[in-house]
């Protein structure tokens, strides 16, 4: 990853309610994609998500966005189904979906 002094390279904003889990959004600054942050992150989120009991995580991805749809099935999401006009009453959404292992025993 690439180092900064005080600069948000990218964040991951997940909810909880066990057994479910959702994520909310994933962003990386433009400058930093394809580092590898957007992978930490996201095995970072599903590990927490895990240890709070969450054994299924949910998230959106609009339809026309190639690059985050390859981002999310590379990481094991399924799609579900599809969102008609979900981003602002005008872009569909794929609804993806994916089964989290239990935590590992420390």
């Amino acid at each position: 990853m690439a180092e900064t002094k005080g600069e948000i390279q990218g964040f991951i904003l997940v909810e909880t309610e066990p057994p479910e889990g959702h994520i909310i959004t994933l962003d990386v600054a433009k400058q930093f994609r394809r580092t590898g942050i957007g992978t930490a992150l996201t095995e970072e989120a599903e590990k927490m998500m895990a240890e709070r009991g969450v054994f299924s995580v949910g998230l959106e991805t609009a339809t026309d966005n190639e690059a985050g749809v390859a981002f999310w099935k590379s990481h094991g999401y399924r799609t579900e189904g599809a969102i008609p006009r979900y981003y602002l009453d005008r872009v569909d959404a794929y609804s993806m979906r994916k089964t989290l292992a239990a935590p590992k025993e420390t």
